[in-house]
């Protein structure tokens, strides 16, 4: 993946927790799921090696020429 595509994610991943950490706060208990979600594809790509948000984000910004 390209740093700008690595760069989105990561911005994506911290705009999604701290959307959810705001819902929590407000006692909107449905924003636990998007901890949830976020737990399970990150435990996904790491036993999977896929991750579908790097194969987005791949073809948003496109891969590194050296890959």
């Amino acid at each position: 993946m390209s740093k700008s595509a690595i760069r989105a994610q990561r911005f994506m991943m911290g705009t999604l927790l701290l959307i959810a950490m705001i819902l929590l706060n407000i006692g909107q208990d449905w924003g636990k799921y998007i901890v949830y979600f976020i737990i399970f594809m990150l435990y996904l790509s790491a036993f999977t090696g896929f991750c579908p948000s790097d194969a987005v984000f791949e073809k948003l910004f496109g891969k590194r020429k050296t890959e």
